[in-house]
């Protein structure tokens, strides 16, 4: 894993980025451009460094328009790292470009005391480990954060700011796209930075439409609230725990009975993310409501389903994240929890 300090206005924070990960952003982009190849030594239909150069640009004029702030950025990640700004485009675009889609599970509940407590695994194909970047981030007039990306974009994977928000997200895969949105994990950048409940967090996003696919959030904050929110191209929905203690998880396929008809059940990993349900329910009343048993039950391998995950369905745990928004704590691991401590990184407050 990464780390990164950024301060600054939104350029600023991307120059320090981008120069602090040069090699790593080549190394992705390298990656993900084989998988746009057509296996004869070409450039899969529409795929060619052309057209994904053109659509780059269309797209960043367009979401110039809705969230100028990304477009700082992804402008300084260019300049930091000295790569053409449409090359850093087409990477914090690959899901729109691709069939990818990012594959974790979440897992929370209110402990003894109220505090929220919120679990995150990470899980990437064996090529992308090592790219997450564990960032704080201060940017200059929103709220500073201890967060989670992924080098070379500005997705926000997890993270705990200042005010006592939390969340982790996952990948859900969707059938419609909407041209006028903007992509899934821009959004989850802009709510870190804005929002300071919860609450605020699900009316924030009801103002947003996103582009392709989904997202599933489990939320927390300093009052103790938890919830999850499933965020599809055609609407919203969010879930509550019931009494204190009571779990709430997600993995990689759609939980509410009015957005399934927006589900796309032909992912690679869509019985991978069955599995890891399954896994989480029969494990549910065994976890104890507390920071340990959080992070025990992200080490378990199960199969099949573990939530600690050495390449089933493709699928590596690069990191495991705990988060307690009350304490404005995050607890991480570099590399398999199975294999490694967790560490206790945390946020002061201005």
């Amino acid at each position: 894993m990464l780390h990164l300090q950024t301060s600054g206005t939104p350029r600023e924070l991307g120059k320090a980025h981008g120069r602090r990960l040069k090699a790593k952003i080549c190394q992705l982009l390298d990656h993900y451009r084989h998988g746009l190849r057509d296996g004869t030594g070409g450039w899969r239909k529409g795929l060619d460094p052309e057209s994904r150069r053109a659509f780059s640009l269309k797209r960043s004029e367009m979401i110039e328009h809705i969230y100028p702030e990304a477009c700082e950025e992804i402008d300084g990640i260019a300049t930091g790292s000295g790569l053409p700004y449409e090359d850093i485009w087409e990477l914090n675009l690959i899901y729109e470009l691709t069939d990818h889609h990012p594959a974790c599970s979440v897992y929370g509940f209110q402990d003894c005391n109220g505090h929220s407590l919120l679990g995150k695994s990470d899980d990437l194909e064996a090529l992308e480990l090592g790219s997450n970047v564990l960032t704080c981030s201060e940017p200059k007039g929103v709220l500073k954060s201890l967060n989670m990306h992924f080098s070379g974009t500005i997705w926000t994977t997890c993270a705990v700011n200042e005010a006592g928000l939390a969340y982790g997200m996952t990948g859900l895969r969707a059938q419609h796209q909407n041209p006028k949105g903007i992509p899934t994990l821009f959004l989850l950048h802009l709510l870190v930075s804005r929002c300071e409940t919860a609450v605020e967090v699900e009316h924030l996003c009801s103002e947003y439409q996103i582009s392709t696919n989904g997202v599933s959030l489990l939320i927390g904050d300093a009052t103790g609230d938890l919830m999850v929110l499933e965020k599809y191209t055609t609407g919203q929905a969010t879930r509550r725990p019931g009494p204190r203690g009571a779990a709430l998880w997600q993995t990689n396929h759609c939980c509410d009975a009015n957005l399934r008809e927006d589900e796309d059940r032909n992912s690679p990993t869509h019985q991978n993310s069955l599995d890891r349900e399954a896994n989480i329910v029969n494990l549910d009343g065994l976890v104890p409501r507390t920071l340990k048993g959080l992070m025990d039950l992200y080490r378990t391998h199960d199969a099949p389903g573990g939530l600690c995950q050495h390449g089933a369905g493709g699928l590596h745990t690069d990191t495991a994240i705990i988060m307690d928004p009350t304490e404005r704590e995050m607890w991480v691991t570099e590399g398999y929890p199975c294999e490694t401590e967790f560490v206790k990184r945390s946020i002061s407050v201005r």
